[in-house]
């Protein structure tokens, strides 16, 4: 029963994504801004990094991206924090990262699903733009499923909608 439902949910996602693809223009353009220079924000300072080892999850400012309502492009301040991330991943070659894609729980289950895999996506696509291997970068979405905040109001929503990073082992 629930490899059932992982095979239905894995194919609401892929057909989610076909449709889609209206919104990759508008992710294509924040990347191609942010690699020509736009929202460096040089106070983030790679080397303040710290990993958990046991969780692998990141312990600075970079740990979560936010995106807006319905949105998968890039803020300035996202792009400066992915650019320390960059420099933190390029001074620490063997890193491998995992991007979480998440939403707030406005919409349907298979819409969210396919609207944070295009914010892990564009995540993924920025930091591979700034240098990043691709092979170094894994991109998932979690939809709704896994918020970080409970409630029904713009502030917890806003706390949702957000990329995630976790060092893999």
């Amino acid at each position: 029963m629930m490899l059932m439902k992982k095979l239905a949910l894995v194919s609401v996602l892929v057909s989610s994504l076909a449709a889609c693809t209206s919104e990759d223009k508008k992710i294509d353009e924040s990347v191609t801004a942010a690699a020509a220079g736009a929202g460096k924000n040089e106070a983030a300072n790679p080397n303040d990094f710290k990993v958990d080892d046991a969780s692998g999850k990141i312990d600075f400012a970079a740990e979560v991206v936010y995106f807006e309502f319905d949105d998968a492009t890039l803020t300035k301040e996202g792009m400066g924090q992915l650019d320390a991330l960059a420099k933190y991943m390029a001074a620490h070659k063997e890193s491998k990262l995992n991007i979480e894609g998440n939403t707030d729980a406005r919409g349907s289950i298979e819409y969210n699903l396919a609207l944070g895999q295009r914010r892990s996506d564009a995540v993924k696509k920025y930091l591979t733009t700034v240098g990043v291997p691709a092979e170094n970068l894994a991109s998932i979405s979690f939809g709704e499923e896994k918020p970080s905040a409970q409630g029904e109001d713009e502030s917890a929503w806003a706390k949702n909608r957000r990329a995630e990073f976790a060092f893999s082992k």
